[in-house]
């Protein structure tokens, strides 16, 4: 860990509050770890659950819960809608796409680690499909060559 001393002084700030291991203690703690790092390493959730008494699996829960919460140091999240409208513009090509360049693991990490990708049912913007979202921007009627545009601005 690069910060390990701020890590350690957030973890002890928040063993020593009346109820430790309440959700919003322990999602402010990992909301503060994250600020200190740019994620969440293994590492400091270990720590944190061993000082405040929790399994690590409850933190890694409340990780996966909130989804500006990062377990991994990825710089770029790619968030494709697979809809059933976008999947009959084409979202299930652009998704292969994807896979096929970024090579996610079964968390939707890239294979060098800086771009996650997600798939979500449906991003409400339907009218305008094929969707997607690269770091909380939309992307709409989306194409190959746009992809692929997009995707090389990412991975430059």
């Amino acid at each position: 860990m690069k910060n390990e001393e701020a890590v350690r002084e957030i973890i002890t700030y928040y063993a020593g509050q009346r109820d430790p291991a309440c959700q919003e203690n322990l999602t402010s703690m990992l909301r503060e770890i994250q600020e200190a790092e740019g994620w969440i390493p293994m590492e400091a959730r270990e720590m944190a659950a061993e000082r405040l008494g929790v399994k690590p699996g409850v933190l890694s829960c409340i990780i996966r819960l909130y989804p500006d919460l990062k377990e991994a140091p990825y710089a770029h999240e790619i968030l494709i809608c697979t809809g059933e409208r976008c999947q009959n513009r084409d979202s299930r090509h652009l998704l292969d796409i994807l896979k096929k360049e970024l090579c996610p693991d079964k968390k939707g990490l890239s294979k060098d680690r800086k771009i996650l990708l997600i798939t979500r049912n449906c991003l409400k913007q339907c009218r305008t499909s094929p969707n997607l979202k690269i770091d909380g921007k939309l992307y709409p009627a989306m194409t190959e060559e746009k992809l692929k545009s997009l995707l090389a601005q990412l991975q430059s």
